[in-house]
């Protein structure tokens, strides 16, 4: 009998002090917060995606220009954006506006939309890899 009693005393300490120290570590994480500044000439907020640094922002600016900056407000890239001569890497500009950004197996996707209403599907590279006709 005491035994058991030692036993289930033991192992209610022990799930005591597990919560404790769990608990403890939530907090401190949670109170690790981090601002940074990203510049208004970055343009508008397009989309926020997971990263393999924590969580990607991504802006177009009003010359078309994408930027994915990190959440401390570091800017990891940019994507360039072409009327006539292609650029490598770049996305030409009659792929319309930048609507959002999704992240899959294979990478980052960024999605546009035209004036006529075609909906793209571009690799981070800028490879188109289908579109949609809106009717």
């Amino acid at each position: 009998m005491r035994k058991n009693i030692l036993v289930v005393l033991g192992c209610s300490a022990l799930l005591v002090a597990v919560y404790m120290t769990g608990n403890r570590n939530a907090t401190a994480h949670a109170s690790t917060f981090s601002q940074g500044v990203v510049p208004k000439s970055y343009g508008r907020l397009v989309a926020a995606i997971p990263d393999q640094i924590g969580t990607g922002l991504i802006f177009e600016g009003t010359d078309g220009v994408i930027r994915f900056v990190s959440i401390t407000g570091m800017k990891e890239g940019e994507l360039a954006r072409y009327d006539q001569t292609p650029t490598r890497g770049g996305i030409p500009k009659s792929y319309g506006r930048l609507v959002t950004a999704v992240v899959n197996n294979e990478g980052t996707g960024l999605i546009f939309e035209d004036d006529k209403g075609v909906i793209r599907f571009v690799t981070i590279t800028g490879v188109k890899e289908g579109e949609l006709t809106r009717e």
